[in-house]
C-alpha cells in the first residue's frame, strides 16, 4: 500500500503524533463514505415510494365511533355542517349511506386512511350520493351500495384516494338525472363492482380519471356518446369483458392485471412486480395504496 504524503500540517510530527493524525484522517474518510452510502440509500427509498397523500385539511367536524368526538356518524356531522366545511372521519366501519342534497354543501369528507376508514351502505341504493356542486370525498373505502358506490347525478365532484369495491352495479355512476354530473377522479382503486367500475352517462361535461385502477370481471369502463366526455390519464384498466369501452381521450394508460395482493380477502395493495407500481404521474403507485 502507498504511504500518505506529508502536508504542511504534519511536517515535523513525531512518530506517535503522526500515527494519531493518520488515524484521524482514516476516521474522517470512513465517515464520508458512510454519509455517501446513506445518501444513496435515501435516493433509492424515494424512488420506491408508494402513495403519499396531500396533508389532510383542517377539519371543522371530526367523526369517530369510539365516542371521543361529538359525532359518531358521518350523517350527523353533515346535518350540522355548513357550506365549505371539512368533515374528518376517523378509522372505523360506518354502516350508513351519505347524501348531499342539491341545496346543501359543498362539503369535504375525508377519511384518515382508506384501508381502515370504511363506509358500508349495507344495501342502500348508493353509499355516497352527491347532488350539489363542488364536493370532495377522499380517503375512504366505499362499499355495499345496492346499485352504486358513488352516485353523481349533478354537479362537479372530486373523488380521490378512495377504494370503491363490492357495489351491486357500478363503482361510480356519473349521471344526468339532476342536470348532469361530472367528476375529477384521482388515485382511486375501483374494483370488483358487479356491472362496471365507472359508468359516465354525461355527454357534455368532461369527467377525468387519473392515476387510478379500474378492474372488474365485467366492464371496467362504460360511457355514452362519442367518449370525448371522458379523459383517462396514467391509469390501469383491466377486464376480461370485451364490451368494456376504451377511453378515446387521454394517454399513458395500461391494460394489464394490476396484481392485487389478495383481493378475495380485501387486500387491494399491489404485489411486487405489479405494473401499477410507480407508474402514476407523480411517480407513486396507481390507485389508493
Amino acid at each position: 500500500m502507498g504511504t500518505v504524503p506529508k502536508t504542511t500540517a504534519d511536517q515535523g510530527l513525531s512518530g506517535p503524533n503522526r500515527k494519531v493524525e493518520t488515524m484521524n484522517r482514516t476516521i474522517e474518510r470512513l465517515m464520508l463514505v458512510a454519509l455517501l452510502l446513506a445518501a444513496v440509500a435515501a435516493l433509492q427509498c424515494s424512488s420506491t415510494k408508494t402513495i403519499v397523500r396531500p396533508a389532510l385539511p383542517k377539519p371543522d367536524f371530526v367523526v369517530a365511533q369510539d365516542g371521543s368526538t361529538d359525532y359518531e356518524t358521518i350523517g350527523d356531522a353533515l346535518d350540522d355542517a355548513e357550506a365549505g366545511d371539512v368533515i374528518l372521519v376517523k378509522p372505523g366501519v360506518y354502516e350508513e349511506a351519505v347524501e348531499v342534497a342539491k341545496d346543501e354543501g359543498p362539503f369535504t369528507i375525508v377519511g384518515e386512511d382508506p384501508a381502515t376508514t370504511v363506509l358500508d351502505a349495507g344495501g342502500e341504493y348508493a353509499a355516497v350520493t352527491l347532488k350539489s356542486d363542488g364536493n370532495r370525498v377522499s380517503g375512504l373505502t366505499i362499499k355495499g351500495g345496492e346499485s352504486h358506490g358513488v352516485y353523481i347525478p349533478g354537479g362537479r365532484q372530486k373523488i380521490d384516494y378512495c377504494l370503491i369495491i363490492g357495489n351491486g352495479d357500478r363503482g361510480i355512476y356519473v349521471s344526468t338525472l339532476e342536470g348532469g354530473g361530472s367528476a375529477d377522479i384521482n388515485h382511486c382503486t375501483i374494483a370488483d363492482n358487479k356491472v362496471s367500475s365507472i359508468y359516465c352517462a354525461n355527454r357534455s361535461d368532461k369527467t377525468t380519471i387519473s392515476n387510478s385502477i379500474l378492474t372488474s370481471k365485467n366492464r371496467d369502463l362504460a360511457w355514452d356518446g362519442d367518449g370525448l366526455n371522458l379523459v383517462v390519464n396514467n391509469s390501469c384498466l383491466f377486464s376480461p369483458d370485451e364490451g368494456s369501452d376504451v377511453a378515446v381521450s387521454g394517454s399513458r394508460d395500461i391494460r394489464k392485471d394490476p396484481e392485487f395482493k389478495d383481493p378475495d380477502n380485501g387486500e387491494y395493495g399491489l404485489k411486487p412486480g405489479s405494473p401499477c407500481l410507480k407508474t402514476a404521474s407523480d411517480g407513486s403507485n396507481m390507485g389508493c395504496f
